[in-house]
């Protein structure tokens, strides 16, 4: 029910470069803002049926499906929090939390100022994350959104309706709502995961579940479209079947490989082993591929649906715009081939933020 709605929604939403307030609610309504917190504040679930999830909802819709990635990805904040500041954050079971992890804020004397950009869903929340330089190094600090500024800065080719805006904030934040993952012990699966990749995970979903749509959109219009000049359907012409099989055995294979890497490393969470250097590159060349096989694949959709992808009706235009800024994010960045390379040969590189 949840996915006709966003279906139904995501033209006006892309449009208008925000999520109705019915989508919201019923993302809420589901628990996807926190699906990887806790089992006590709403959360619990693994990571590879949340990846499954989010590419099933970006499936509906690119921007919907980013939304309830950033913000269940936020949540996981609250492994890390001590008894009295998940209570504050996170006690109420409908507040939405998600931000900007860059450190682009600096504390001083107990107080954070700065402004971010890339503020996905901060407009829907309830608490804000923004990273901060700090004379011990960076760290994550939990601000009330109230005491937070949006600026109408998202005007972007696609996720327009992620309301990525820019924002800043000028606030005391007491020490309860500074934290560091990296640098907290806590037992558990999620924790034991490399810190950085989930959130790589999440955007290589996203990028998956927009080109799985493309590829929907283009089989439908292909049993009923005969193009111009030609005298039979799109579906009965050999090019447009082999760009189709092949969109579809990239995907697959693009999926698998993802899947693949999230199940193993997930695997060894559970059993408390540590990642390795390799593991962790293997793991983001995995969703890096991902994030670039779908921006192609989307393209190879967009371009087989002719001149009906152009216009605004077709979601083939909305899906291409989507798949490709989705695949622009710095945790897909293609660099990470590179890293993964390096750590392969043995070439010196920083692996820290694997």
């Amino acid at each position: 029910m949840v996915h006709e709605l966003i279906r139904a929604h995501a033209a006006t939403a892309d449009r208008e470069r925000r999520l109705p307030p019915e989508v919201v609610t019923a993302l809420v309504d589901a628990g996807t803002h926190r699906l990887l917190a806790p089992p006590g504040v709403g959360g619990g679930l693994d990571l590879p049926t949340w990846a499954a999830t989010i590419e099933d909802l970006a499936r509906a819709d690119g921007s919907t499906g980013w939304t309830a990635m950033t913000t269940g990805a936020t949540s996981t904040l609250a492994w890390y929090l001590d008894e009295e500041a998940v209570a504050e954050v996170f006690g109420d079971p409908r507040a939405v939390i998600a931000g900007t992890a860059a450190p682009q804020g600096r504390l001083e004397d107990g107080r954070v100022t700065g402004r971010w950009g890339w503020g996905s869903a901060v407009e829907h929340c309830a608490w804000v994350v923004g990273g901060v330089l700090t004379p011990d190094g960076p760290r994550l600090a939990i601000l009330p959104r109230a005491a937070v500024t949006v600026h109408d800065t998202w005007h972007a080719a696609g996720l327009r309706a992620t309301g990525s805006h820019e924002w800043e904030a000028d606030v005391a934040v007491p020490a309860r709502r500074l934290v560091w993952p990296p640098s907290v012990s806590v037992d558990g699966p999620l924790p034991a995961f490399p810190f950085f990749a989930f959130l790589a995970v999440g955007v290589a979903s996203v990028c998956l579940g927009v080109a799985a749509r493309a590829v929907e959109e283009v089989e439908a219009l292909a049993t009923g479209k005969t193009p111009y000049g030609t005298g039979s359907t799109l579906a009965e012409q050999a090019g447009a079947q082999l760009d189709l099989a092949t969109a579809e055995a990239r995907l697959s294979a693009a999926r698998a490989f993802l899947r693949a890497e999230v199940a193993q490393r997930w695997e060894a969470a559970v059993r408390g082993e540590p990642s390795t250097d390799h593991h962790r590159a293997r793991l983001r060349l995995a969703c890096s591929h991902a994030a670039t096989e779908s921006a192609s694949v989307t393209r190879l959709a967009f371009d087989l649906g002719g001149g009906t992808s152009v216009f605004e009706s077709s979601p083939l235009q909305r899906c291409l715009r989507d798949a490709h800024v989705a695949a622009q994010h710095a945790m897909v960045s293609r660099r990470l081939f590179e890293s993964y390379a390096k750590v392969r040969l043995g070439v010196p590189t920083d692996t820290a933020r694997l």
